[in-house]
């Protein structure tokens, strides 16, 4: 198998693995902090009629809409890790197979642990600076607590991410080169 192809299968797998952990924690919190979610989405609900004028679909109450919404975020949002991680496994695995000898360390895991935790920094700030850029408010029930749990969550996942697409790496091309 070649160094692209290694790359890429390597992230793939990788972002198939952490998007299946991503996706059940997803789940597993929206269902343990249900109210706490329920309330975030009842008070954008409720701006969005307050400034925008939006209307509740006929025959529907505020509360039932909040349901529903919630119900189609804990889904979606559990195939959306999936897919987003395998997405973002194979253009990581694509950069680390032609990157690899660039980077530090003579170890492949850490190699692609300084690629992934750097893309997890560069993109956590580039997320917080853009909601800040285009006016977004930030939900203002959520705890403090909810967004570090979401920043260390995050750095686990880029973490397995990273470990995996290593040693997979190593296992499907360094080993079979050298």
């Amino acid at each position: 198998m070649g160094k692209i192809s290694s790359g890429a299968k390597a992230g793939l797998v990788g972002g198939l693995l952490v998007g299946v952990i991503a996706g059940g924690i997803t789940y597993l919190q929206m269902t343990i902090f249900k109210e706490e979610y329920m309330n975030i989405l009842r008070e954008a609900l409720e701006e969005a009629f307050e400034k925008y004028g939006a209307q509740l679909p006929s025959g529907m109450s505020l509360d039932q809409l909040v349901e529903m919404s919630y119900n189609t975020g804990r889904i979606w949002g559990s195939i959306g890790a999936i897919i987003v991680f395998i997405i973002i496994g194979v253009i990581v695995g694509l950069v680390y197979a032609v990157i690899y000898n660039k980077l530090p360390t003579k170890s492949p895991i850490l190699k692609a642990l300084t690629l992934t935790l750097a893309i997890y920094v560069v993109w956590t700030i580039i997320s917080k600076t853009l909601v800040f850029s285009i006016g977004l408010p930030e939900p203002k029930t959520l705890p403090q607590w909810f967004i570090i749990s979401g920043y260390i969550i995050g750095f686990i996942e880029y973490t397995l991410l990273g470990a995996t697409m290593g040693a997979l790496y190593y296992r499907w091309y360094v080993s079979i080169a050298e």
